[in-house]
């Protein structure tokens, strides 16, 4: 393959070259004591990079993920053996073949489209950009990937495209696994709310009224009635923080009046604590997935816990912003801070691998940024579009 032959075969003459070059000089000054030095020294690059490339094959076919080399005309060139495990498909067989034919077919079109667009500009581009991809087994079954590519010219005029492509069916198995133990949560904090406003609360509720009616029926002694106020301030007391703990259980608002709303219902409770959060938001009504809309919803709930906790602050802000393909959330806080690269170490104190998994459940991504004495900021973005649901399918 030019990719690899091309690297051995030109290393000779590269050599040659450069110590043409340094006998010249050398030659020039009269210091030629210091030639078999040099000779040894050129010598033992050579041969390292004798080595290297002939381990590079080797290397190529350890590689954990597939790798494919393409050419500008869409020709596999190279593929290491992870390739053929992944499509099913013997080296031999996948050499010359386009590489369209590891995509499914109604994919193949649009495919090809990204490939000419890439060519025009070939960049490396990272694993996880948010793309729907998928990869076509050669028995038919089709499979969620992630791809990342990096252009290449070995040879001049020759330009070539290193594919990394990794199965990710594991991961969207996880994802599904993670959203249904997350509406498995929801569902029981349903539960718990409705059991305490049907039950709890309405026995408070009732309470309040007999009282009331024995304050009025004269039946309570001097004594009692003078007790009366503190006894039904106490149960109106305990019925608003009922209610309280319902919302936060499950936010009604967030059903019937969207994401905007039931985030200034949570922020006008948490002033009524002395916390203050200065709101940015755009209008996100109930038309908004609702998943999604949860999942953003307790990433702000949850992140201004943390400030409220650890930040050493009474104030946060919170930025909602409604874009054509994402909905963005921030909440920036100027409290004490931490250090990000110690913070493995008490994340589960501070609920981030939550945050991250809420994020990640609705397709999302979590980003964190913080210092110490520098307060810390939360960004997270979802996608507007629905859930992908992955899996084998022929």
């Amino acid at each position: 393959m030019a990719a690899f032959g091309s690297l051995s075969n030109e290393a000779p003459d590269l050599f040659g070259i450069i110590a043409g070059v340094v006998v010249d000089r050398h030659r020039a000054t009269r210091s030629l004591t210091v030639l078999p030095e040099l000779a040894l020294t050129l010598a033992a690059g050579y041969h390292a990079a004798m080595l290297s490339a002939a381990h590079l094959k080797e290397v190529f076919d350890a590689s954990p993920d597939c790798i494919l080399v393409v050419d500008q005309a869409g020709e596999i060139r190279e593929a290491n053996a992870a390739a053929t495990t992944m499509f099913g498909w013997d080296r031999e067989d996948l050499l010359g073949q386009c590489v369209d034919v590891l995509v499914p077919p109604e994919q193949r079109t649009r495919h090809a489209v990204h490939r000419a667009n890439y060519a025009q500009g070939p960049c490396v581009r990272a694993m996880g950009t948010g793309l729907r991809l998928f990869g076509l087994h050669r028995d038919g079954v089709r499979f969620p990937v992630e791809i990342a590519l990096s252009p290449c010219e070995p040879v001049p005029q020759e330009r070539l495209v290193v594919c990394t492509v990794r199965d990710v069916s594991a991961f969207q198995r996880w994802r599904t696994l993670a959203a249904a133990q997350a509406e498995a949560v929801e569902s029981e904090r349903r539960r718990v709310a409705r059991e305490l406003h049907d039950d709890i609360g309405q026995r408070l509720v009732f309470l309040k009224h007999r009282l009331t009616g024995t304050a009025f029926a004269g039946a309570a002694s001097h004594r009692a009635s003078d007790r009366y106020p503190d006894i039904s301030g106490t149960i109106d007391e305990a019925i608003e923080a009922v209610d309280r703990l319902c919302r936060a259980l499950t936010p009604s608002e967030l059903d019937h009046f969207g994401l905007t709303i039931a985030l200034k219902v949570m922020f006008r409770e948490l002033a009524t604590t002395g916390f203050r959060v200065r709101a940015d938001l755009d209008e996100i009504g109930p038309e908004f997935d609702s998943a999604k809309a949860l999942a953003v919803f307790r990433i702000v709930q949850e992140a201004l816990a943390n400030v409220r906790k650890h930040a050493g602050t009474d104030e946060a802000a919170v930025r909602l912003v409604a874009g054509p393909e994402t909905v963005s959330i921030e909440v920036q806080d100027v409290g004490v801070g931490f250090d990000p690269a110690t913070v493995a170490a008490f994340s589960e104190g501070l609920g981030l691998p939550g945050l991250t998994e809420r994020a990640t459940t609705v397709g999302g991504t979590l980003q964190l940024k913080s210092s110490p004495g520098a307060g810390t900021v939360v960004r997270a973005s979802v996608p507007r579009r629905p859930i992908p649901r992955h899996g084998p399918d022929r």
